[in-house]
């Protein structure tokens, strides 16, 4: 595949999914995903290096790179479409948060039937011990739901991602709503020192956006109760520096 023809794509992903930066650059991937032996760029020494030396200009890239699997890596996944969904649940699961996924999956475009077993170990007690610490109640905007006297909808999200060796712990978890799980683990969510929350200035839209987000800019977690112990400031910490969209709003 040409560079020039995935460059703006991954770039959205980059955007969407990646680690937050102030401008990314598709052109690392690319081209660094040589060095585990399964990509290649034909002819990449060939490529002008401009005058640092360590990798082509992007509008050379732009101009001439072409990246793939190796012939034998192309030929064993088109012969195995089983592998490849397994592959791809596994970079999943050992690389982004659950909800991601979906998105993730639809974004560039697969198709992995039933999803596979789970690689990564997670505890089955985190979420029941996370919502009692939390009161069944969304952390940010207080939903309690009830549907036929049973809670329902919310969920326990790790503040450093399992994914990243995050513990499965009341320290690291915070009870949220589906809106604002998915919102702290895309970073327009965060949590200062203080435990109160923070929304990312670079999070626009109207009145429906200030509505779900924008009016709890500031407000203090909702919970633990029952002397439950609040989220760890090392988690913070790490949620602030890998994932939110800074600067917060004023």
């Amino acid at each position: 595949m040409p560079f020039s023809q995935v460059k703006q794509k991954l770039g959205e992903l980059l955007n969407a999914y990646g680690t937050p930066r102030s401008r990314q650059q598709p052109e690392l991937p690319f081209w660094h995903l040589r060095s585990d032996g399964l990509w290649e760029i034909p002819g990449a020494e060939e490529l002008d290096k401009g005058k640092g030396g360590r990798r082509p200009l992007v509008t050379e890239m732009e101009r001439a790179a072409t990246g793939g699997f190796r012939a034998d890596i192309d030929a064993l996944l088109r012969a195995d479409p089983q592998l490849l969904r397994r592959i791809a649940r596994m970079l999943l699961d050992e690389h982004f948060p659950t909800s991601y996924h979906e998105d993730l999956i639809t974004a560039v475009g697969l198709d992995l039937d039933e999803p596979l077993p789970k690689h990564t170990a997670r505890d089955p007690a985190f979420r029941q011990q996370v919502l009692n610490a939390y009161g069944y109640r969304c952390a940010v905007c207080g939903l309690d739901p009830l549907i036929d006297g049973m809670r329902a909808v919310l969920e326990a999200s790790h503040l450093q991602w399992h994914s990243h060796g995050g513990p499965s712990t009341i320290e690291n978890g915070i009870c949220l709503c589906p809106l604002h799980h998915k919102g702290l683990d895309l970073g327009v969510i965060g949590i200062s020192d203080d435990r109160r929350v923070l929304v990312s200035s670079r999070l626009h839209g109207g009145e429906a956006i200030e509505a779900s987000f924008g009016r709890y800019h500031q407000q203090s977690l909702i919970g633990p109760f029952h002397g439950y112990p609040s989220v760890h400031l090392d988690f913070v910490k790490w949620h602030t520096q890998q994932v939110f969209r800074n600067p917060p709003r004023r």
